[in-house]
């Protein structure tokens, strides 16, 4: 099956918005055995989208659009749509009646702008929006389906999830000859691309109908398994094999699989191990708290943290010595291991986790030039860790790099010491 996304909007092609729709889509059609051919951007120039949508659906036999279904008056992608079938443009009453709810339900009187969403190519079929007001369009060109989607990522993710994947799923299904697949997406830290694929790269010759692939989601790079056979059973196996060698190569660094996240695994390691945590943080200013705390039930056992940005808030809150300070700077393995154990000391936990770095633009020195952080780990029996780390890029990516690297510290810590 092909296909195609058109994502139409001025602010994806002038750069006010990145494009996340694409993503998303292409990450759940390959879910289900399908490679998305080609994304296309347009801007809001009514000629260009309706020759956009006739060239794609010569190509292809699914095309999802995402964007321009709005109340305003640059959301005109299905009267685009209409032009491109040659059919009128006109109010649908069942759109119009799931309007009225809508708003009735919010208590406010609908309005000519909104009308607008109410109004879809004669012959395409609406389908309700339980999360927002513009519906989703299905519209039929040649051999072609196309899906019309609103282009806010709530509601386009959730048309997409609910509506359009399971028709594309069925239609799937329902094809003879059918090729069967089995999908496994490993998810590792701390480990470069090109290390990943030469670590695999010998596994596969010995799984022949598995296809390896990769993706970077930083500070995350994932394998990606396909397994194709003639029955379910027998892709269910391919892939169980072909995950077992993959694993054992790439060891303790693959920290989940699929939809797994890296903190409420990390926190789950801790609840297991029975410890708890607090950190100091200065050049990531809280980042490490932030994505712990993000998870429900965190308090268990992340007691807190504090962002001690500066020499003053580095003594007073977690105790490191004014004398370390002076005599090896606030960025040192010095002042690392003093945060770290005195987040520890101070909060009264199993361990203490500590960053503090230059992320840029400005500061570092000749010896720690800018990208250069110092992560520390205080724990029992455990002479406190520093590690130093250089991370290239600019500052958001030197400071997301330095608290996915400290909080892995601490999860290879506590794989090691589970071990018999």
């Amino acid at each position: 099956m092909r296909v195609e996304l058109l994502c139409t909007g001025d602010e994806l092609v002038t750069g006010l918005i990145t494009d996340t729709n694409s993503t998303y889509l292409e990450a759940r059609l390959f879910d289900l055995g399908v490679k998305v051919e080609r994304v296309v951007l347009v801007g809001d120039v009514r000629p260009d989208i309706t020759q956009a949508l006739l060239e794609a659906s010569s190509r292809a036999e699914v095309v999802v659009v995402s964007g321009g279904l709005g109340p305003t008056a640059d959301d005109f992608t299905l009267e685009c749509a209409a032009a491109a079938a040659g059919v009128p443009f006109e109010e649908d009453a069942r759109v119009l009646g799931w309007l009225q709810e809508r708003y009735a339900a919010r208590g406010l009187p609908i309005n000519p702008s909104a009308l607008r969403m109410a109004r879809i190519p004669r012959g395409s079929e609406p389908v309700r929006n339980l999360v927002g007001s513009a519906p989703l369009v299905i519209l039929t060109l040649g051999r072609c389906r196309l899906f019309f989607l609103p282009g806010v990522p709530r509601e386009f993710r959730a048309l997409l999830d609910g509506e359009v994947l399971p028709r594309i799923q069925a239609e799937l299904e329902a094809r003879p000859g059918r090729v069967f697949r089995a999908f496994r997406l490993l998810r590792t830290v701390g480990l470069p691309e090109s290390e990943m694929d030469l670590a695999v790269a010998p596994l596969a010759s010995s799984h022949p109908r598995v296809v390896f692939g990769f993706r970077t989601h930083a500070p995350e790079n994932h394998l990606k398994l396909m397994a194709e056979a003639p029955s379910q059973t027998e892709a269910d196996g391919a892939l169980a094999a072909a995950e077992v060698d993959c694993r054992r190569v790439l060891g303790a660094r693959v920290f989940g699989a699929d939809g797994d996240e890296y903190a409420p695994v990390l926190l789950d390691v801790l609840g297991r191990a029975g410890a708890t945590l607090a950190t100091a943080e200065s050049c990531t200013g809280g980042l490490i708290a932030q994505w712990l705390t993000a998870v429900a039930g965190a308090s268990t056992v992340f007691v807190g943290g504090a962002v001690v940005y500066s020499e003053k808030m580095k003594s007073a809150w977690v105790g490191v010595p004014p004398e370390i300070l002076e005599r090896h700077s606030a960025v040192s393995s010095q002042t690392a291991i003093a945060m770290a154990e005195g987040a520890r000391a101070a909060c009264g936990t199993t361990y203490g986790l500590s960053v503090t770095g230059y992320a840029g633009p400005g500061g570092g020195t000749p010896e720690d030039p800018v990208g250069t952080v110092y992560c520390a780990l205080a724990g029992p029996d455990l002479v406190t860790r520093c590690e130093r780390m250089s991370f290239p890029g600019d500052r958001e990516r030197v400071r997301l790099f330095a608290a996915s690297h400290t909080l892995e510290m601490l999860r290879q810590h506590l794989l090691s010491a589970a071990r018999p």
